[in-house]
């Protein structure tokens, strides 16, 4: 009757681990256990973003690769801007045998005013054209003027950097070829960390962002406009912003994306309309709402399911709803790190009025805490970058009690609203679903069951110890032993 009874309990105690803890963990006795454990390697994306909590919001630029394009120097001829200084040389234009000299700013309108001419347009245009134009203005006071300009202190072409530099402000281009590592470390340098660069360059589209003196006139005729600008050089500044003529835009079967047609901004993901489940585009994984948890999905199944991926276009920041941006903006992301280890093709070249952004890494703190080795708040590391799997790792693993399966992951996604969804550690561990990148703020907490605790103590039940030992009641000691010595008060 005892060993039937004894046999009852076993199975009971099999039933109830397989049932409670049970075979769909990775630790049979140990639920708090979670690891890949298989042969076969695997590859998984890390998301950046949780689509089912986040959506995009604010500007989200769309980045480009250099292209060859990008590598080549400066041929652009230069024309002056406000706050250049030129020096104009009139021969005889107040006495006879004398030069007349005048060095000028040009102000904040673009002219510059000379004796007995009075005021000039001198923005943009060259410095051979300004000197033409006084010519053609003092033939009808000099049979044969002879003029000569000079361009002092010349700050059109310039760029500006900021970001992870020493040396943030606007820097002039002292030559065609200057590259962004020149920038760099023309700007102090940057920290060894630093993953990638922004070149963010744009052309005004719309007139009223344009300053006067391009929108005004200096009367041209030909091939110039009439703010003064070689319409030539406007087709080579949008060639080299988006990697397109004028003229091959032209020439193409499909008519060009139109200006009011760049501030719908578009979204990279396909949406399931039947259960409602939105899919990252290029990812192999989907979220599930009704399920709530991560489903990978094959080619077969994705167009089974109706699944219509959406080709993102070029991003372009609105001012308002319905209003487009009035600049066209291209930005050149570059790697910084392989630009540091001699990679040439990231070197590009910097052209007049480029924004060099150094990206920073993200800084900050998150939150961890619940049934975890180690709670408390960690420092987001400054090379590389977290995950959830890792900061678990980080803050020593799971304690006896947790459940992998019950993770509450909270992340703000404003400044006065936060979100919370359940994330199923085990599966991330065990490469069934995709680890989540961790940002600034963000609070991890590692949950339990009532299962848990008991599971644990049943565990510690089943402990086995080594060796051989005894123990020996003191009443018996001293017929083993002897009596133990004794001093008296004396030392007697």
């Amino acid at each position: 009757m005892r060993t039937i009874t004894a046999l009852l309990l076993a199975i009971c105690s099999i039933t109830s681990f397989m049932v409670i803890g049970g075979c769909e963990v990775d630790s049979f006795f140990n639920p708090s256990v979670t690891g890949y454990y298989e042969h076969t390697p695997t590859s998984m994306p890390i998301l950046d973003r949780i689509d089912i909590i986040e959506r995009e919001v604010g500007y989200d630029p769309m980045s480009s690769k250099p292209t060859p394009e990008d590598l080549v120097p400066n041929e652009l001829q230069y024309r002056l801007a406000p706050g250049d200084v030129v020096r104009v040389e009139i021969y005889e234009l107040v006495a006879a045998n004398q030069t007349d000299v005048s060095v000028r700013v040009i102000d904040q309108s673009g002219m510059i005013r000379l004796p007995t001419i009075g005021d000039v347009q001198a923005a943009g245009r060259t410095i051979e054209e300004l000197q033409e134009q006084i010519i053609e203005t003092l033939r009808s006071l000099i049979s044969d003027p002879l003029v000569t300009v000079v361009l002092e202190d010349g700050r059109s072409f310039q760029f500006t950097i900021y970001g992870s530099v020493s040396g943030t402000g606007i820097y002039a281009l002292t030559r065609p070829d200057f590259r962004v590592m020149d920038a760099i470390a023309l700007a102090g340098g940057t920290a060894a960390t630093t993953r990638r660069i922004l070149v963010i360059r744009e052309v005004a589209i719309d007139e009223n962002v344009k300053p006067g003196y391009e929108r005004g006139g200096a009367g041209a005729s030909g091939d110039e406009a009439g703010d003064g600008m070689d319409i030539r050089d406007i087709d080579a500044l949008i060639e080299a912003l988006d990697g397109v003529s004028p003229a091959a835009m032209a020439s193409q079967d499909t008519p060009p994306i139109d200006i009011d047609d760049l501030s719908e901004t578009e979204s990279t993901e396909a949406t399931d309309a039947d259960s409602g489940v939105q899919v990252p585009s290029g990812d192999t994984f989907v979220f599930d709402a009704e399920r709530q948890e991560w489903v990978r999905l094959t080619p077969e199944d994705a167009a089974a399911r109706g699944l219509r991926p959406v080709t993102s276009r070029r991003s372009v920041a609105p001012v308002a709803d319905d209003t487009p941006s009035p600049y066209a903006t291209r930005i050149i992301e570059v790697d910084y790190q392989a630009l540091a280890k001699g990679d040439s093709d990231q070197n590009i070249v910097i052209r007049p009025g480029d924004r060099v952004y150094v990206d920073t890494p993200e800084i900050g703190v998150v939150y961890i805490d619940g049934e975890i080795a180690r709670p408390g708040v960690y420092q987001l590391p400054i090379a590389g970058r977290l995950t959830l799997s890792r900061l678990v790792a980080a803050a020593g693993g799971l304690n006896a009690i947790a459940i992998p399966e019950r993770v509450d992951f909270t992340r703000k996604i404003g400044d006065d609203r936060q979100a919370t969804l359940r994330v199923n550690l085990a599966a991330i561990m065990n490469r069934a679903e995709p680890d989540l990148f961790i940002r600034r703020d963000d609070h991890i907490h590692i949950g339990t069951n009532f299962w848990a605790a008991p599971l644990a103590v049943i565990r510690n039940g089943f402990r086995m110890t080594y060796g051989f030992g005894f123990l020996l009641d003191r009443n018996f000691g001293n017929d083993v032993f002897g009596p133990p010595p004794f001093a008296g008060f004396n030392g007697n």
